[in-house]
């Protein structure tokens, strides 16, 4: 007897063109991409080791976080005699500590997931997941208070812009702080108390700009709530999503910022440092010239304008997110025109799921036309950078690590002694050894290792049992101080890095 048709399309497993439309299949790739790129590439860069690192010193000597230097880096060298061999006296700013404006809970992260598996892709997988869980948090904001497709052009725009894309998949805290205060604003929309407590007072002890970020949204949304005749919400979910993280951040702040003489910013603002700046930041949102970032930025705006104006949005989310995304605008200038801030725009990150909500309630209300001809533009921009990005960074970053790995399985057996290296961060990170360096000092470098006398008398005086150095390149050492090294210490070939080890002194 035949199987009615029916009966099999019924108990059948799903056809694979229903699975490959599935909205939760695509938002499953877009928030797993991070991970992936992790996995296949292994970057970390500037940071992203140091973040690392201090995770694991975390869990080796919780007193850091109360105040303990790390004893485990001479990054900027020792000093030099004469002392005219290093005019910048970079060297004087001996052993670091923890930033004035980072709080407790990324270092306490890294260290948990260390003491609890050892194991460093784990380690270097926790932005990316929290990459991954920002998305899907951002999704679940946008289908709240829109729809399926709304939520998913949402998702998929944050997922794919390219500075969240690059910083999700290395180890930079602020992904965290996204993902922190997304959490925490979806659990204020849903009317969520302890939640919100708690994700708020995660956000506000990751970094001091996490607290501007995620006070002035809750403040401003409880005052809006506050004057109209029928609240959205009980005064009391407004008053403890402000006051409790707050609360719970304070002793922090006073004891690691303010109580040290610390304030955000460091220095007084600068005008001149600001005009300097503010192109390189839009340049590098984008990794574009500066009339593709301002065309890019004029697509990005035209689509939430559409939305704003359409009141798509109820009325306090739409607060919330023009806050939010106001609140991370705001921070990023005054980083701009902050001394030694840096150029790099990721401080805008854990604003950008705000925007991505935005552009999703937005995109689909833009005249066809223009709709298609601006998500052609962004998606062939998006992918275009994104790829060379990550072609760029494994390449350069990536390819870096993997050279270094037979050095850095030979200095994790080997007696615990200072490494002069340009790899200095990832030699401390992957070999529980001390590193040293010449960082932003090129003078004091040249000095050193381009002239075989200070060299020899340089290593000689100070506690430097390892050299790990690239065979060319700019941080490659001059001929003279390789035939010296090549005399005096054991070497060991890694292809494109040479390790020489000193006998013990």
């Amino acid at each position: 007897m035949s199987v009615p048709k029916t009966s099999v399309a019924k108990t059948g497993l799903p056809r694979l063109p229903a699975i490959l439309r599935s909205p939760l299949l695509l938002l499953g790739l877009l928030a797993a991409q991070f991970a992936i790129a992790q996995l296949l590439t292994g970057v970390q860069f500037g940071d992203a080791p140091r973040n690392l690192h201090w995770g694991l010193l975390t869990f080796e000597q919780p007193g850091f976080l109360t105040g303990d230097t790390d004893t485990s880096e001479r990054i900027k060298g020792f000093p030099p005699e004469p002392e005219s061999l290093g005019p910048n006296r970079l060297w004087n700013n001996t052993y670091g500590s923890l930033h004035p404006w980072w709080g407790p809970v990324v270092p306490l992260i890294f260290a948990a997931v260390w003491g609890a598996t050892r194991s460093y892709t784990l380690l270097q997988l926790v932005v990316p997941v929290a990459g991954g869980a920002t998305v899907i948090l951002t999704y679940m904001i946008a289908r709240d208070l829109l729809d399926q497709r709304r939520a998913l052009i949402a998702a998929a725009f944050l997922s794919c812009f390219p500075i969240f894309r690059e910083y999700s998949a290395v180890s930079y805290t602020e992904t965290l702080s996204a993902l922190w205060i997304t959490a925490a604003l979806l659990g204020y929309l849903r009317g969520r108390t302890a939640t919100t407590v708690l994700f708020g007072t995660l956000a506000a002890l990751s970094k001091m700009d996490m607290l501007v970020m995620y006070g002035g949204v809750i403040a401003a949304c409880a005052a809006w709530d506050g004057l109209r005749r029928e609240r959205r919400y009980p005064l009391a979910h407004h008053i403890a999503a402000l006051t409790i993280p707050l609360l719970l951040a304070a002793p922090w702040i006073w004891f690691h910022t303010l109580n040290g003489g610390n304030r955000p910013p460091t220095a007084p603002l600068s005008a001149e440092i600001f005009r300097f700046l503010l192109p390189q930041l839009i340049e590098l949102t984008f990794y574009a010239p500066m009339y593709i970032s301002l065309l890019t930025l004029a697509a990005i705006g035209a689509a939430v304008a559409a939305g704003l104006r359409a009141r798509t949005l109820p009325a306090l989310p739409a607060l919330l997110l023009g806050t939010w995304i106001g609140l991370g605008f705001l921070i990023t200038m005054v980083y701009a025109a902050t001394p030694g801030a840096g150029n790099s725009p990721r401080i805008i990150i854990p604003a950008l799921p705000a925007l991505a909500i935005l552009f999703g309630a937005g995109m689909p209300l833009l005249p066809p036309r223009l709709g298609r001809v601006i998500g052609l533009y962004l998606v062939a921009l998006f992918i275009a950078v994104n790829l060379v990005v990550i072609s760029y960074e494994s390449t350069r970053y990536g390819a870096q690590i993997r050279a270094a790995e037979p050095a850095f399985v030979a200095l994790r057996t080997s007696e615990r002694g200072f490494v002069l290296t340009p790899l200095y961060w990832e030699t401390i990170l992957y070999t529980n050894q001390k590193g040293t360096w010449f960082e932003a000092d090129r003078t004091f470098q040249r000095n050193i290792m381009h002239n075989a006398a200070n060299f020899a008398h340089y290593v000689e005086s100070n506690p430097i049992r390892y050299v790990l150095l690239p065979n060319t390149g700019d941080d490659a050492a001059a001929p003279e101080v390789i035939a010296y090294l090549t005399s005096h210490a054991r070497v060991i070939d890694s292809g494109e890095l040479t390790l020489y080890v000193f006998n013990a002194r």
